[in-house]
């Protein structure tokens, strides 16, 4: 469950290009992202974001302690929801996705588009989590 819940950090990891020093606001902006993406996952991928929520700064702590970087996280994290339920397994998926495009959202351009470069790492992570291609949530109305 532990790497479940490192997943949308991991993305976090990308595109804010640093694996533990995140700013304050950064944080803010991350939690606020992931209960409004939990609010629209089905049930029960939205279990796994919802129990992030239960222990924050114990997750960020074993987050910083983790030693694997954002690809070999995220490919561990694939290896286990191979294992799962394949409708749970999506709907994780997207919400990591979901996840990174209202992050980069943030990021980019007054808060409203995300920039190339962050697009790019989308579709990389994309790629990493085995989906086929970035799903059209670009538009998606998040936080």
């Amino acid at each position: 469950m532990r790497t479940l819940q490192f997943g949308p950090l991991w993305v976090l990891s990308s595109l804010a290009g640093t694996y533990n020093r995140f700013k304050s606001y950064e944080l803010a902006s991350f939690w606020d992202t992931v209960v409004a993406v939990a609010l629209r996952t089905p049930y029960p991928a939205r279990d796994i974001l919802t129990s992030m929520a239960e222990d924050r700064s114990g997750l960020l702590l074993d987050f910083e302690l983790d030693d694997r970087p954002v690809v070999s996280g995220l490919r561990h994290i694939v290896s286990i929801l191979d294992r799962i339920e394949p409708d749970t397994s999506a709907d994780f998926r997207l919400a990591l996705l979901r996840i990174g495009v209202a992050v980069g959202r943030n990021r980019g351009p007054y808060g409203r588009t995300i920039t190339p470069e962050h697009e790019q790492l989308l579709q990389l992570i994309a790629e990493l989590l085995d989906m086929d291609s970035l799903p059209d949530i670009s538009d998606d109305v998040l936080v």
